[in-house]
């Protein structure tokens, strides 16, 4: 990675790292030759691997596709409740690189790190409706479900629906999991749209839910009927949140060369999943991801009350604030009231 959006890239990495006090020049060969050990074998807790599948577009330097799109997977083994938060039990993360099919890579993922047998286990797919995404369908066949991200199923009727007098209805159909209650209503809507653009797009959404028969349905009572309990199993979801850490350190005007942004994605996995990094300046074990949340956590409770706090610290602090109303200061100072 070069240019300005490398330096941006490895303040990042120094975040998450802890080389703080390096040059970018010498964190970039860190990254570019740091090998990662991606073996951390996990407990198989019970027959059921969820996945979380989402693609994320990435630019590229010196090259003549302008970018290429990252499949990257997160995996758990379920929920567990921690007081009022919920966490992901044994989450891992893979990110596709190989030139074979991805449910091809992800399936030997999941037999070294998690002891997956295709014979005995089920898997849970959740994601948008891109097509490789839905070939986990054929690839795994009855031992899997497919489940079309709620979040983009949701954020498509907002889009199409909002102040329509079917809206709320529809959210309903599918805050349930009901699916033909779902097409119902869409179905009802066409027409009443009052807007070209919409009506194609519901029409499009439509063909979608159709042609992946039980893709809005609840994969829990599916998992009942294979003799699974369930207890404790929550509506899937969480793809796009996990593009989203990932967008926040690869993207925002960033681009990449292929080894840079193979070697980034890497040692950012290896942060997130707890593995060892191995580089020429030693080994370093990921513990920092933990720490950085909890700073932001701090911060954000922070600019709560910063609003609170304004008041008394400038009171008696800035000579301009001392003025009476009817002074040009005064009259400039409230004018930008709001800025």
């Amino acid at each position: 990675v070069t240019g300005p959006s490398y330096r941006q890239a490895a303040e990042a990495l120094e975040k998450m790292v802890g080389y703080a006090v390096m040059s970018h020049e010498t964190i970039r060969q860190l990254v570019l030759q740091a090998t990662v050990d991606r073996h951390r074998p996990m407990e198989m807790e019970r027959q059921v691997l969820f996945v979380e599948a989402d693609g994320l577009y990435v630019k590229r330097q010196r090259s003549r596709r302008r970018g290429k799109e990252e499949k990257i997977l997160a995996v758990h083994q379920g929920w567990k409740a921690n007081g009022k938060r919920v966490s992901l039990v044994g989450k891992r993360h893979y990110v596709h690189e190989t030139k074979e099919p991805v449910w091809e890579g992800l399936e030997l993922f999941l037999m070294e790190e998690y002891g997956y047998d295709p014979t005995r286990d089920w898997v849970v797919v959740n994601g948008d409706g891109a097509e490789w995404i839905t070939a986990c369908r054929e690839y795994f066949g009855e031992r899997a479900f497919f489940q079309l991200d709620r979040f983009h199923v949701a954020r498509e009727i907002r889009e199409c629906f909002k102040n329509h007098p079917r809206y709320r209805m529809i959210r309903k159909k599918l805050a349930t999991f009901d699916e033909k209650g779902v097409l119902t209503e869409l179905y009802s809507a066409l027409g009443t749209l009052g807007d070209e653009k919409k009506e194609k797009q519901v029409e499009r959404l439509i063909q979608r839910i159709e042609s992946m028969p039980g893709c809005l349905s609840d994969y829990r009572e599916w998992l009942q009927e294979k003799g699974i309990d369930t207890t404790g199993m929550r509506p899937m979801g969480s793809a796009e949140g996990t593009m989203h850490v990932f967008a926040k350190r690869v993207k925002n005007g960033r681009s990449w060369r292929d080894e840079g942004i193979r070697a980034f994605l890497q040692v950012m996995v290896a942060v997130k999943d707890g593995l060892t990094i191995q580089t020429w300046k030693g080994e370093v074990f990921a513990q920092k991801e933990k720490r950085e949340t909890e700073r932001e956590t701090i911060v954000k409770k922070a600019m709560k009350h910063v609003g609170t706090k304004v008041a008394e610290l400038v009171r008696g602090n800035i000579r301009y604030f001392d003025h009476s109303s009817g002074t040009p200061i005064y009259q400039a100072l409230k004018a930008l009231k709001g800025f």
